[in-house]
């Protein structure tokens, strides 16, 4: 599939099958996570996966916040999740000194990392969103993260409930995020 059909058809998904997904697939998806560019090659992640029924039931937990507040109230139908644990990054001297702030990057980083794992498991035939609420004490309590490591994303992975027609993506005009030369 092409880079551009792939842009147009990928979107999250919240209805899984009931098919695990194989190891070997999530570790291929976290290679590619791995493998992704970071600014000064800091790599400021660390990914758990979560493939196992107990650390899956801890994380769905881990997803609902106090109130009862969740950003995946389908949590339980999917059969893996991959944890995205911000590391501290190792940046240039000359980075550290203009921006006073080793972490600068590390989000962007992860959200691209997030985003070439989503292109991967679709290559291989596999369903993911991006989940963004997470409990981080109840990752730190359940999954045994140091306190100080902020986990940023979640991310579900599994097979389609159902192979349906993408939706038709609704994004603002070309001219209105996209300039030349100058702001406009």
């Amino acid at each position: 599939m092409k880079f551009e059909e792939m842009l147009l058809k990928r979107e999250s998904c919240r209805a899984y099958a009931d098919k695990p997904v194989a190891r070997e697939d999530l570790i291929k998806i976290c290679e590619a996570g791995r493998l992704t560019p970071s600014g000064c090659n800091s790599q400021p992640w660390k990914f758990i996966v979560i493939d196992e029924p107990e650390a899956k039931a801890k994380f769905c937990d881990a997803l609902l916040l106090e109130g009862g507040v969740t950003g995946a109230p389908w949590r339980e139908n999917c059969p893996a999740f991959i944890a995205f644990v911000e590391q501290k990054a190792n940046v240039m001297p000359g980075v550290l000194a203009v921006y006073n702030d080793s972490q600068r990057f590390a989000q962007g980083d992860i959200g691209m990392a997030s985003l070439n794992m989503c292109y991967q498991a679709m290559e291989l035939g596999l369903s993911t969103c991006i989940l963004g609420m997470v409990d981080q004490k109840k990752m730190e309590d359940l999954f045994g993260i140091p306190e100080g490591q902020t986990v940023r994303l979640g991310l579900a992975v599994g097979y389609a409930k159902e192979e349906k027609e993408p939706r038709k993506k609704i994004r603002k005009p070309f001219d209105e995020v996209v300039c030349f030369n100058e702001w406009k």
